[in-house]
C-alpha cells in the first residue's frame, strides 16, 4: 500500500491516476492484506463449462492465478480489498466494485469493473485497492488472460493459452497445447510446457525451461534464458544478455548490447549481435555469426562462419571448414578439420592444427600458422608471418615484416619488401623476393631462386651430395652473398659482383678469364647449376658446417 500526505484537497481519479505534490507521486495501488483494510469481501461463483468452451478474463489492479484441473466447471474466487483514509468512502467504493461473469456458447468471460470516483481529502489522505483472482478451470479449456498492474500465474492447462499482461510478473508452468505470452515491466517465467511457445516481453527478464516444442522470444531491456528446449529456439532481444542451453533444432538468435551464450544445439545456429560478446559450444550443425564490438568464442561446433568487427575471434575443436573475419582484434583458431579461411585487418592471426588449406589475409599485425596439412596462402600488409609444419606448398606475400618458415613439405614462395626472410627444412623449392633485409635459407630440398635488393643472402643445407641436383640462383645488391656447399657436391658455378670480391673455400676448375669479381668454374662433376650475382657486395662460397 502506498500512502502519501496531501496538505491540500486534491482529486484522485481511479486506480492508476497519480497525484503529484512537492516532487512526489501518489499512485493508486493494490491494497495490502497487512494494511488492515477498511473494506474487504470475497466473491465466489461456479460456472459449468462445455468441452472446447474458452475461458476469458479481463482485469486490472490485482493478481490472476489460474489452475487447470480435470473438472467440467470454472470456479472463480476474488478477494476484494479497499483501504482509504476516508473509511466511509472506501467502503462505498469497495461495494461498487463489480465482478461480471458472462456465458455464451463459445466462452465463459470474467471482467472486473471499478466504479467511477472522484476522491477528495481534507488534509492528508490516501486510497488503495485491489482484486486478486484465484480460478480453477477445466484443463482442456483454451484460456485467455488480459491483465494490468498485477501478477498472472497459470498451471496445468492442456489447451492453448494466451496471456497479455503489463506491470506484473507472468508465470506459466506444467501446461500443454502452446502458449502465447506478452508482458511488460515484469518477469516472464515459463517451465515444463509443451507445444509452440511464443513470448514477447519488455523491461523485464524472460526465463523458459523444459519446453517440449519450438520457442520464440522477443524481449527488450531484460535478459533472456532458455534451457532444455526440445524444439528450435528463435530469440530477438536488445539491451540484455541471452543464454540458451540445449536447443533441439535449427536456431536463430538476434541481440544487441548484451552477451550471447549458447551451449548445446542439435542443428544449425545463426547469430546476429551488436555491441556484445558471443560464446558458442556444442552445436552439432554449422554456425553462422555476425557480430561487432565484442569477442566471439566458438568451441565444439559444426563448420563456423564468423564475421566480427572490433572484437576477437577464438575457435577450438570445430567440425568442418572455418571462415573467420574480423578487424582490430585477434583471430585465434585451432583444431580445424577442414580448410581455414581468415581475413583480419589490424589484428593478429594464430592458426594451429588445420587439416585442410589455410588461406589468410591480414594487415599490420603478425600472422602465425602451425600445422596446416594442405598448405598455406598468406597475403599480409606490413605484418610478420611465421609458418611451422606446413603439409603442402606455402605462399606468402607481405611487406615490412619478417617471414619465417620451418618444416614445409612443399614449395615455398615468398614475396616481401622491407622485411627479412628465414626458411629451413623445406622439402620443395624456394622462391624468394624481398628488399632492405636479409634472406637466410637452410635445408631447401628443391630449386632455389632468390632476388634481394639491399639485403644479404645466406644459403645452407643444400642436398647435392645425396645425388639431388636443383638449380640455385641468388641475386642481391649492396649486400653480400654467402652459400655453404656440401663436401662432394657438384656445381657449375657462375659468380659475378661489382665493388666486391669473390671468395671460395672449395677448389674450382675454372674456365675462361677469372678475376676477383667474376668467376666461372666447376666444383666436382658440376651437375648442379649455381648462379650468384650481386653489386656492391662480396660473394663467399663456403664449406658446409662453416660459419
Amino acid at each position: 500500500m502506498i500512502r502519501l500526505p496531501l496538505p491540500l484537497p486534491l482529486p484522485l481519479r481511479a486506480a492508476a491516476l497519480a497525484v503529484v505534490l512537492a516532487g512526489s507521486a501518489l499512485c493508486a495501488a493494490p491494497a495490502s492484506a497487512d494494511s488492515n483494510p477498511d473494506y474487504q469481501r470475497k466473491f465466489e461463483k461456479t460456472v459449468a463449462m462445455k468441452p472446447g468452451q474458452r475461458f476469458e478474463i479481463e482485469h486490472s489492479q490485482g493478481a490472476v492465478r489460474i489452475t487447470a484441473q480435470k473438472t467440467n466447471e470454472a470456479r472463480i474466487t476474488a478477494e476484494i480489498v479497499v483501504d482509504s483514509s476516508d473509511d466511509a468512502e472506501g467502503r462505498k467504493f469497495g461495494e461498487g466494485i463489480e465482478i461480471v461473469v458472462e456465458e455464451n456458447s463459445g466462452a465463459v468471460s470474467v471482467r472486473t469493473r471499478y466504479p467511477d470516483k472522484n476522491w477528495s481529502f481534507h488534509g492528508r489522505g490516501h486510497v488503495s485497492y485491489s482484486v486478486d483472482y484465484t480460478i480453477v478451470v477445466p484443463e482442456t479449456a483454451p484460456i485467455s488472460v488480459r491483465n494490468k498492474f498485477g501478477d498472472v500465474e497459470l498451471a496445468g492447462a492442456r489447451a492453448a493459452s494466451t496471456i497479455s499482461n503489463a506491470n506484473g510478473r507472468v508465470a506459466v508452468r506444467d501446461c500443454r497445447g502452446g502458449q502465447r505470452i506478452e508482458s511488460s515491466f515484469g518477469a516472464i517465467d515459463v517451465s515444463r510446457v509443451g507445444g509452440d511457445t511464443d513470448v514477447t516481453g519488455s523491461n523485464g527478464p524472460v526465463t523458459a525451461m523444459d519446453v517440449e516444442g519450438p520457442l520464440g522470444v522477443k524481449n527488450r531491456f531484460g535478459p533472456v534464458s532458455a534451457q532444455r528446449i526440445k524444439g528450435p529456439v528463435t530469440v530477438t532481444s536488445s539491451n540484455g544478455e541471452i543464454f540458451v542451453e540445449e536447443a533441439g533444432g535449427n536456431s536463430s538468435i538476434t541481440g544487441s548490447f548484451g552477451r550471447i551464450t549458447v551451449r548445446g544445439v542439435t542443428g544449425t545456429l545463426e547469430i546476429q549481435n551488436q555491441n556484445g560478446e558471443v560464446a558458442l559450444a556444442k552445436v552439432s550443425g554449422t554456425v553462422k555469426v555476425r557480430n561487432s564490438f565484442g569477442g566471439v568464442e566458438v568451441t565444439d561446433t559444426g563448420a563456423p562462419d564468423v564475421e566480427n568487427s572490433n572484437g576477437k575471434i577464438r575457435v577450438r575443436d570445430v567440425r568442418g571448414a572455418a571462415t573467420l573475419r574480423t578487424s582490430f582484434a585477434e583471430v585465434d583458431a585451432a583444431n580445424i578439420p577442414g580448410d581455414a579461411t581468415v581475413s583480419n585487418n589490424n589484428g593478429a592471426v594464430t592458426l594451429m592444427n588445420v587439416n585442410g588449406m589455410a588461406d589468410v589475409r591480414g594487415s599490420f599485425a603478425p600472422i602465425r600458422i602451425t600445422k596446416a596439412q594442405k598448405g598455406v596462402k598468406v597475403v599480409a600488409e606490413n605484418a610478420g608471418v611465421t609458418l611451422t609444419d606446413i603439409g603442402g606448398a606455402a605462399y606468402v606475400k607481405t611487406s615490412f615484416g619478417l617471414v619465417e618458415a620451418t618444416r614445409v613439405d612443399g614449395e615455398l614462395t615468398v614475396e616481401n619488401s622491407n622485411g627479412a626472410v628465414k626458411a629451413s627444412a623445406v622439402k620443395g623449392g624456394a622462391s624468394v623476393r624481398t628488399s632492405f633485409a636479409a634472406v637466410s635459407l637452410d635445408g631447401i630440398g628443391g630449386r632455389i631462386d632468390v632476388d634481394n635488393q639491399n639485403g644479404g643472402v645466406d644459403v645452407r643445407g643444400l642436398g647435392s651430395a645425396a645425388g639431388k641436383c636443383f638449380p640455385v640462383a641468388l641475386r642481391s645488391t649492396f649486400a653480400p652473398i654467402r652459400i655453404y656447399l656440401p663436401d662432394g657436391g657438384g656445381f657449375q658455378v657462375s659468380a659475378r659482383t661489382s665493388f666486391g670480391k669473390i671468395h671460395s673455400e672449395i677448389p674450382l676448375t675454372t674456365s675462361g678469364a677469372m678475376s676477383a669479381d667474376n668467376m666461372t668454374g666447376k666444383i666436382g662433376n658440376g651437375q648442379c647449376e649455381l648462379t650468384l650475382a650481386t653489386s656492391n657486395g662480396n660473394i663467399d662460397l663456403l664449406r658446409a658446417g662453416g660459419k
